[in-house]
């Protein structure tokens, strides 16, 4: 059944057909012409699959980030990190990275962070002698971070197909994001006295930095109240995630009054949209699945590479060259539902902890997004900046290659993504 699923799944996707319906049909069909099962097991593990309360938080982090987006919340990130991080040389490409940093403990998605941080930097570093496409790569290579600085959604998906902790798999991905961050800047630095981009003619005054702070006060509350409520007990990922639109609804309508209640029906809508495509994925994807589990596939791979006796190094080398590649031709969370639980006993066997293991592949199919032929955010960011999608994948090669070494670092240096996690959770 598993040849048939893949073989099947393969020959939609080269004929254009969605992901999450290719997956379903390719099910289908590897159950229809096998004959062991009913074809109503299909049905079945598809109602399974999104029947868990946990995954009622995608929907309301998809929702605040939206809110966040679309209020001045951003707005005052972006400010915050400017005040911070403006005198540097490359200036407005370092609050670019940290303004995706702050964005990203709010909305847990990359391709919103792309959205909200690009309609607003990439306008002006071009105004500052950036050219769209350097401006662009620079949004969309740290736009990666924000599915990695909890709360992440792709987190929230590991966490339900793997049965791990939610609150435990968001801090194995606040080192990891912060890592990401620091080596952008440290990239986005060189490339600065390499190509003469500018910076601010002198640093923030200590005013001027309390002013900053202040106003991006009540926004910085958010994502620190949400990581802080999760990993202390108080609420529940979902619970969070109410919170969460709540005191968005709270601050860009009570508070900052960017918005009027009839203006919420369009961000409803999209967010409704947003999560029903998710959660197709996730239903079509968790079939296939319970085929691969039920044909031992993951059992049938450990003893292979046991065999071969390639030791961890290469194993979790393999591993992620595997991924990288997929990531070109899958987007983020199918790849990541279907993926985690075939080479997850593989990485086990190489010593890697189910924590870490969902740190990697976060970090390494976030890679998928800025790269061709499926990233979403690529394709998001090359519109955005108004560019054309070749000069945009130049400028973002350096990026990249960061983003690989630091996938290097969680991959082989544990204590990355479990430190934290550590002092938490036993």
């Amino acid at each position: 059944m598993t040849v048939t699923l893949f073989c099947v799944f393969v020959a939609l996707l080269l004929a254009g057909v969605p992901i999450g319906i290719g997956m379903g049909i390719a099910a289908a069909v590897a159950i229809a012409l096998d004959g062991s099962f009913p074809l109503m097991i299909v049905a079945h593990r598809m109602v399974n699959g999104v029947n868990s309360f946990p995954l009622v938080a995608v929907p309301l982090f998809i929702l605040a980030g939206a809110l966040a987006g679309e209020t001045s919340i951003a707005q005052r990130l972006v400010r915050l990190s400017d005040a911070l991080l403006g005198h540097i040389r490359g200036g407005l490409g370092h609050v670019n990275v940290g303004s995706s940093m702050f964005f990203g403990g709010i909305s847990g998605s990359a391709v919103a962070d792309t959205a909200a941080i690009g309609s607003l930097m990439i306008p002006a570093m071009e105004k500052q002698g950036y050219t769209r496409a350097d401006a662009g790569a620079i949004t969309i290579a740290s736009s990666t971070i924000g599915i990695l600085i909890p709360p992440s959604i792709p987190m929230v998906l590991y966490g339900i197909t793997m049965g791990e902790s939610v609150g435990a798999l968001f801090l194995a991905g606040l080192v990891p994001g912060v890592l990401v961050g620091v080596m952008q800047m440290m990239a986005v630095y060189v490339m600065a006295k390499r190509k003469g981009w500018p910076q601010r003619a002198r640093r923030a005054s200590a005013g001027e930095l309390g002013r900053a702070f202040k106003d991006a006060s009540l926004s910085l509350l958010l994502p620190v109240f949400l990581l802080g409520s999760i990993i202390t007990g108080i609420t529940t990922p979902t619970e969070a995630g109410v919170v969460g639109v709540l005191y968005a609804l709270f601050l860009g309508g009570v508070v900052y009054r960017d918005y009027r209640p009839r203006d919420l029906y369009g961000l409803v809508v999209n967010a409704g949209i947003n999560t029903a495509i998710a959660c197709f994925v996730v239903a079509t994807t968790s079939v296939a699945a319970w085929l691969i589990a039920v044909e031992q596939v993951p059992d049938a791979l450990v003893d292979l590479f046991r065999a071969a006796d390639l030791g961890p190094v290469v194993v979790l080398l393999a591993i992620n060259l595997f991924l990288l590649v997929v990531g070109c031709f899958m987007d983020l969370v199918p790849a990541l539902l279907l993926f985690a639980p075939i080479l997850y006993p593989i990485a086990e066997s190489a010593g890697v902890s189910a924590l870490q293991f969902g740190a990697i592949m976060v970090v390494n199919l976030g890679i998928g997004l800025i790269t061709p032929p499926v990233g979403n955010c690529l394709y998001l960011g090359a519109v955005i900046a108004r560019v054309d999608l070749g000069s945009l994948v130049r400028a973002v090669l350096p990026f990249l290659a960061v983003n690989v070494l630091a996938l290097l670092i969680v991959t082989y240096v544990p204590a990355v993504s479990v430190f934290l996690p550590s002092l938490f959770f036993r």
